[in-house]
């Protein structure tokens, strides 16, 4: 499958991902921080930080290439970190951030851009926002 048809697939599957997350109650109900944060300054400074620094160091490492359920070592670990860096914010919650993070490690491990990373980072972030608009009326 190509770059473009992974993207294409993620970004057809996120409303759908994120309103049955907020439908089931297993995604928040409600935001705890503001919206021009979530859908700007968290996608571009997590991503900066996340990939472009951390899993770039990573994937440095000789070991961080060997693959565990078709994610590299490097992909699983920056998806652990960045549900660790979400957890005081969100609770348990901060578990149901892992799939993305780890969508968005392989996304950063096929193109090595970061932009397409932050753009898809936003996505996300704006399904879940209409999700919780939609079921909250």
């Amino acid at each position: 499958m190509t770059v473009r048809q992974e993207v294409l697939l993620v970004a057809l599957a996120a409303p759908l991902v994120a309103a049955a997350g907020v439908w089931s109650r297993l995604l928040p109900q409600t935001l705890t921080v503001p919206v021009w944060y979530l859908l700007v300054a968290a996608p571009v400074w997590e991503e900066l930080f996340f990939r472009r620094v951390l899993h770039q160091r990573l994937q440095q490492q000789a070991w961080s290439s060997r693959r565990l359920i078709s994610f590299s070592l490097a992909t699983w670990i920056v998806g652990v970190v960045f549900v660790l860096a979400h957890l005081p914010f969100q609770g348990m919650h901060a578990l149901l951030v892992l799939l993305p993070a780890l969508v968005l490690g392989r996304l950063f491990e096929r193109t090595d851009q970061v932009l397409y990373c932050m753009a898809v980072h936003s996505w996300f972030n704006f399904c879940w926002l209409a999700a919780i608009r939609v079921t909250a009326g």
